[in-house]
C-alpha cells in the first residue's frame, strides 16, 4: 500500500536521537576538542584581571529626634533614598577625577594600556588644554568601566571594587575611592557651612534694620493715639457697658413683645359692652377684676335666692338688686382701669426699647473706633514681633551652624580596606575551558541534528517505510570491493554465494516468491528513480538467485542506455530485443545463455533513439507473452522513472514491480514523486529494495543493528547486539 509522506506521522523517539549522536560521536567529540583547544589558547593569552574590594559604611547623617513622619515611614523610604544618593555620589565624576589625580593614574601603564579598539582610530588634534580634556574623558570612561559600586542589601555597607591588570593598583584605587568620597563629603559640607554662615550674617544685618524700623513705627503710633496699654483697650469700661446695654435691650424687647401682645388684644375692644371686655384674657388675668367678678357673682346669687322667696317689691330684693348694680359698676371701672394700664405699659415699653437701642448704637460706634485703633496697633505689633522672632531665629541658626561646622561627622568610614588579591578575577580558565567543551559538544550535536534534518535521503528500512509508506522486500549490502577484486558486480552472487551480498539477494528472492504463492509472479520488472542506483546489478543477481529454482529470462528493457550486455560481458555483438522487434532476427537467435544453466538473457540489441514507440507497440506485448510461455519467470531491467516514462509502459505487462532505492543517496522527495506516478497508473508495486546499505554503520532509525559473519552451511547468522546506556537492546 502506497502512502504519501504527509500521511506518515513522524514520532519523537529519544532513542533514535541517541543513536544518531552515537553514530557521530567521534565527530562531535572532535569538534568539542577543537573548540576546547582554541578556548585554552585564548584563555592563556588573555591578560589576568585582578579585583580588590573595600567595604564602606555610609553613616546616617540624621541627628534630630524622631518626628511623626519618621515613625510612619515603616519602609524607610527617606533613608533608602538618601543611601541611594550617596551610592550615586560614589560613582560620580568628581570622585573619579580626585582618585585619578591623586594616584597619578594617567602615567600608569596598567591603566592607560586599556584602550578601546577603533576602526578609524587616529591621533586627536587640538590645543594642549583640549587634548588634556580628551585624555581625562577617556581616562574617566575607562575608570568608570573598571569601577564597581555594589550596595549590600538590607545594610548601609557598600562594596567598592576596582578591576585592573595591576593587582596593587586595584587595591589602591578601591581604597582611594572610599577615601575620596569621605574627603569630598567633608569638603562639600565645609563649603556649604561657610556659605550658610556668610548668607546668615548678611541676612541678619537686614533683619536688624527692619526690626528697628518696625519698633519705631509702633512707638510713634502709641504716642499719636495716646495708647498706654493695648490690653486696656479690650478690658476698658466701654466693652463692659456694651455688654450690659445689650443685655438690658434684650430684656426690654421681651417686655415690649409681651406688652404689645396684650395691647393688641384690648385696643380694638374699647367702647364694647362690659360682657365683651371682661372676656379678654389679659383683663381676666387681673386680680382686681377677678375679685370684682367674685363680688358680682355673690350679689347675683343672693338676688336669685331672695327673688325665689320674695316678690320684686320686697325690701330685701330691692336691696339685693342695688348691691348687684353697685358690684357691676365697680367691675366696669376696674376693667377700664386695667385696659388703661395695659396701654400705658405698652407705650412705656416701646419708649424704653427706643432709648436703649440709641444708647447701644452709640456704644457700638465708640467701640468700632477703638477697634480700628486696636487693629492698627495689633498689625504694627505683629510686624514688630515677627521681625523680632525672625531676627532671633537667624541669630540662633547662625550659632548652630557655627557649632555644627565643628561637630560634623563624616558621611562614611572604611570598615574593611581593600587588599592586594593574588587570584585573578578573570579569566576563569577552568570555567572557560569547561564552557567551551560543553558548547563544543552542544554545537556538534546541533550540527549533527541540522545535517540529519537537511539530509533527505533514506538510510534504513524504517526510514523507507516511514517516508514512502510501502513495504521493504529486503536490503542489499554494499559490495566489499576488496573481496570482490576484479570480478564484476553482476556476477557477485555466482562468484561468492556465501557472502553477505549473496544472502541479501536470497532474501529479496524469498520475498518475491512468497508474495505470490498461489499465483506466482511470471513477469517481474525492476526499476529505480534515477540512474546509478544499482537496479541492473540487482536484476542480474536476482535472476541468478531465481535460476537456482526456476528457468529465468533476463530482459534488458532499458533501450536508451542498455547495460546487461556490458555487465555480463561477451554479449556486445549479439542480437537483442530491438532486433527481434524489428524482424532482423528470430527470438531464439536473440536469447543468449549465461554462466547459470537456468538463466538466459535477452539484451537490448542495437541502439534505438526513440524506444517508447516500440515499447508501446503490440509487438512488444506479444513478445512478453511469448517469453512467459517459454520461461518460468521473466525479469525486465527497466529504465529509471525520473528521466523517462518507459517503465510506466512496461508496467502494463508486469505482474510485479521491484523498486530499487540507493541508501544514503536518493532524495526521498524524488522517490515519492516517482511512486506517486506508479500509484496513479495502478502499477503492481511489490515493494522496495534498499540497495547498497552499509550494515557496519549503526541504524539510527532502528533500535539495533546486526553485523553478519556468514559461514556456508550454517542455518542463520549470529547477530552482534548493541546496547543503549549499558542495557542490551
Amino acid at each position: 500500500m502506497y502512502a504519501t509522506e504527509n500521511d506518515a506521522a513522524e514520532e519523537l523517539n529519544l532513542l533514535d536521537y541517541w543513536l544518531l549522536i552515537r553514530k557521530h560521536l567521534k565527530q562531535i567529540f572532535g569538534l568539542a576538542f577543537v573548540v576546547t583547544l582554541l578556548a585554552i589558547l585564548v584563555a592563556f593569552q588573555m591578560t589576568p584581571i585582578y579585583r580588590s574590594t573595600a567595604m564602606l559604611l555610609i553613616e546616617n547623617s540624621k541627628s534630630k529626634a524622631l518626628t511623626l513622619s519618621d515613625l510612619y515611614d515603616i519602609q524607610g523610604s527617606a533613608g533608602q533614598e538618601a543611601f541611594n544618593s550617596q551610592v550615586q555620589i560614589l560613582k560620580s565624576r568628581p570622585i573619579a577625577e580626585i582618585v585619578i589625580k591623586k594616584l597619578d593614574m594617567l602615567k600608569n601603564e596598567a591603566f592607560t594600556q586599556v584602550k578601546k579598539p577603533g576602526f578609524f582610530s587616529s591621533e586627536p588634534e587640538g590645543t594642549p588644554a583640549e587634548l588634556a580634556a580628551l585624555e581625562m574623558d577617556a581616562a574617566l570612561e575607562r575608570f568608570s568601566e573598571s569601577l564597581t559600586i555594589e550596595p549590600i542589601l538590607k545594610s548601609q555597607i557598600v562594596k567598592v571594587s576596582f578591576d585592573s591588570s595591576d593587582k596593587e593598583l586595584a587595591a589602591k584605587v578601591a581604597n582611594a575611592v572610599a577615601e575620596a568620597y569621605i574627603e569630598n563629603d567633608l569638603e562639600s559640607r565645609s563649603q556649604m557651612t561657610q556659605r550658610a554662615n556668610a548668607w546668615l550674617t548678611e541676612r541678619m544685618d537686614g533683619l536688624r534694620k527692619q526690626l528697628e524700623e518696625s519698633e519705631k513705627v509702633l512707638q510713634a503710633y502709641r504716642e499719636r493715639e495716646n495708647i498706654i496699654d493695648s490690653k486696656g483697650v479690650a478690658m476698658s469700661g466701654t466693652a463692659k457697658q456694651l455688654e450690659e446695654i445689650s443685655t438690658n435691650l434684650i430684656v426690654m424687647r421681651q417686655r415690649l413683645a409681651e406688652a404689645e401682645g396684650v395691647y393688641v388684644q384690648v385696643k380694638d375692644q374699647r367702647g364694647q359692652p362690659i360682657e365683651v371686655l371682661e372676656s379678654i384674657p389679659a383683663v381676666l388675668k387681673s386680680p382686681s377684676v377677678q375679685q370684682m367678678k367674685e363680688a358680682e357673682s355673690t350679689a347675683q346669687r343672693k338676688l336669685n335666692e331672695l327673688q325665689s322667696r320674695y316678690t320684686a317689691a320686697h325690701p330685701k330684693v330691692i336691696a339685693a338688686e342695688s348691691e348687684l348694680k353697685s358690684a357691676r359698676d365697680t367691675l366696669k371701672r376696674e376693667i377700664d382701669a386695667v385696659i388703661s394700664g395695659i396701654t400705658k405699659e405698652y407705650d412705656l415699653a416701646k419708649t424704653n426699647v427706643i432709648a436703649t437701642s440709641r444708647a447701644l448704637d452709640q456704644i457700638k460706634s465708640d467701640i468700632q473706633n477703638l477697634t480700628r485703633k486696636e487693629f492698627q496697633l495689633s498689625v504694627l505689633q505683629r510686624e514688630a514681633e515677627s521681625n523680632k522672632q525672625l531676627y532671633d531665629l537667624f541669630v540662633n541658626r547662625a550659632k548652630e551652624t557655627d557649632v555644627a561646622s565643628n561637630l560634623q561627622s563624616t558621611a562614611g568610614r572604611i570598615v574593611d580596606p581593600a587588599v592586594v588579591e593574588s587570584i585573578p578575577l578573570k579569566p576563569k580558565k577552568k570555567m572557560i575551558i569547561g564552557i567551551a567543551f560543553i558548547l563544543g559538544l552542544l554545537a556538534g550535536i546541533a550540527i549533527v541534528f541540522v545535517l540529519d534534518y537537511l539530509d533527505n535521503t533514506m538510510h534504513s528500512v524504517p526510514d523507507v517505510e516511514r517516508r514512502l509508506g510501502v513495504d521493504v522486500l529486503g536490503t542489499v549490502q554494499v559490495l566489499d570491493k576488496a573481496q570482490l577484486g576484479e570480478k564484476p558486480a553482476a556476477r557477485a552472487f555466482l562468484s561468492d554465494p556465501n557472502s553477505l551480498f549473496s544472502e541479501s539477494i536470497r532474501t529479496v528472492r524469498t520475498a518475491v516468491l512468497l508474495s505470490a504463492i498461489d499465483e506466482p509472479h511470471r513477469v517481474v520488472m525492476v526499476t529505480s528513480t534515477v540512474p546509478s542506483e544499482g537496479k541492473t546489478t540487482i536484476s542480474i543477481n536476482l535472476a541468478f538467485a531465481l535460476g537456482q529454482m526456476k528457468k529465468v529470462l533476463l530482459v534488458d528493457g532499458d533501450m536508451r542506455r542498455p547495460s546487461l550486455a556490458k555487465s555480463l560481458g561477451g554479449l556486445d555483438d549479439v542480437h537483442g530485443l530491438v532486433d527481434y522487434l524489428a524482424d532482423d532476427a528470430t527470438l531464439e537467435e536473440c536469447i543468449q545463455p549465461t554462466d547459470s544453466p537456468n538463466v538466459f538473457v535477452l539484451t537490448a540489441g542495437k541502439h534505438l533513439s526513440s524506444p517508447l514507440e516500440l515499447l508501446s507497440s503490440h509487438r512488444f506485448g506479444e513478445t512478453i507473452a511469448k517469453v512467459k510461455d517459454m520461461f518460468d519467470m521473466v525479469i525486465i531491467d527497466c529504465p529509471p522513472l525520473k528521466p523517462v516514462s518507459d517503465s510506466l509502459v512496461i508496467s502494463r505487462y508486469a505482474n510485479a514491480l521491484l523498486y530499487v532505492v540507493k541508501a544514503d543517496s536518493t532524495p526521498h522527495q524524488l522517490v515519492s514523486a516517482a511512486m506517486r506516478r506508479l500509484h496513479d497508473i495502478q502499477a503492481p508495486v511489490l515493494g522496495v529494495v534498499l540497495n547498497q546499505l552499509d550494515n557496519n554503520r549503526t541504524d539510527r532509525y532502528g533500535h539495533y543493528s546486526y553485523q553478519y559473519e556468514y559461514v556456508y552451511g550454517q542455518d542463520m547468522p549470529t547477530p552482534s547486539k548493541k546496547s543503549f546506556l549499558g542495557i542490551k537492546i
